[in-house]
């Protein structure tokens, strides 16, 4: 990983003890080969990075109470204006494949202005809805080496309940089907994280008052208690219609977990790598029968192979896209970046076949 010590602007601000351990685990690792600057007002208006990185484009033109999201606007605004006027490179990682709550007016602009200077997209899945002409695969990283660094227990235990659900509580993610299909298939039912809103957490009480011995706890938990609480269940259930990425996932299996999950291309590329088994798959709604099916299953032994999913590549893949970038000569056409990387570096190809040069 030798070479020039690069400034990365990353979009996501300074880390936090309860950010998304993706997030952490990745600047962490980047962080001892190039300078990683979060994103604030004063980088927005004077920074000079070698590559911009962005995570959930909405994080940049969103904010709690109107006068902070005026502010940010502007802000949002002017850093794209001056990454275009310098010709910063800019990496875009696909967590989703649309904002998860529907951009309006000023923030339809704003996207639009950032995708207009997208240079390169970070895939984080094989999933046949990418776009191989416009980006790469580098695989969502997993949290085993992440939780034993942190002396996390993850040993084997008997579960004492059926099926968690657990990270951020938000509307799209079909946890009223979750609820109902528990008190159908008579189940012992958590769900664990933080609501979106107020709002929000009471629907879900609401619910869950009808279905006997459900726990509704949305207090964000630090890992050692998340993965003592998922640990405690059977199954993972994650009953997302539409999902094309999740952390939960991947942490859910790194800790040794069976998930259920609706159908999708991403869900799909997962249940391959590591057995229907460990990702059991249903489609259409949610049922009570799908899930006390997927309850009455033999749980597998031992852990997934999530052996693709190392970060010691992870990160020299992301480094090898910075130091690309950083060293070309003018703004390319995004196809063109993409040709030249994979065959610069062979690695990419090694890590997926998605990156086979064409």
């Amino acid at each position: 990983m030798s070479g020039p010590r690069l400034k990365v602007l990353m979009s996501t601000g300074p880390l936090k003890d309860d950010d998304n351990p993706y997030l952490q685990q990745l600047v962490t690792g980047l962080s001892a080969y190039c300078d990683v600057e979060p994103l604030s007002w004063r980088a927005a208006l004077f920074s000079r990075p070698d590559v911009f990185h962005v995570h959930w484009p909405e994080q940049l033109y969103r904010a709690n109470g109107w006068a902070k999201t005026i502010v940010k606007r502007v802000l949002s605004a002017v850093l794209l204006a001056r990454l275009r006027l310098r010709d910063v490179p800019v990496v875009l990682t696909v967590h989703d494949l649309s904002s998860h709550e529907a951009d309006r007016g000023i923030e339809r602009v704003l996207y639009r202005a950032l995708e207009r200077i997208v240079t390169l997209r970070i895939y984080l899945n094989e999933s046949e809805r990418n776009d191989r002409t416009r980006g790469v695969v580098i695989l969502h990283g997993d949290y085993r080496a992440w939780l034993r660094e942190h002396g996390i227990d993850m040993s084997p235990r008997e579960p004492e309940r059926d099926v968690i659900l657990f990270g951020w509580l938000r509307r799209y993610k079909g946890i009223e089907s979750l609820i109902t299909a528990a008190h159908d298939a008579e189940a012992t039912l958590t769900i664990t994280g933080r609501a979106i809103d107020a709002s929000y957490e009471r629907s879900l009480r609401a619910l869950m008052a009808d279905v006997p011995s459900s726990v509704l706890d949305v207090r964000h938990r630090d890992d050692d208690e998340l993965t003592a609480e998922v640990l405690r269940h059977k199954l993972v259930c994650l009953p997302y219609p539409h999902m094309h990425n999740s952390g939960a996932l991947i942490y859910a299996l790194s800790v040794g977990r069976p998930v259920l999950a609706q159908r999708s291309p991403f869900n799909e590329f997962i249940a391959r790598e590591v057995g229907e088994q460990w990702l059991m798959l249903y489609d259409g709604p949610l049922t009570g029968v799908k899930l006390h099916d997927a309850l009455i299953r033999t749980p597998p032994s031992g852990l997934p192979d999530l052996t693709r999913w190392d970060w010691s590549t992870g990160i020299a893949l992301h480094l090898a896209c910075y130091r690309g970038l950083a060293a070309a000569d003018g703004r390319h056409l995004p196809s063109k970046v993409v040709r030249e990387l994979v065959e610069a570096e062979p690695a990419f190809a090694a890590h997926s076949a998605f990156n086979a040069p064409v």
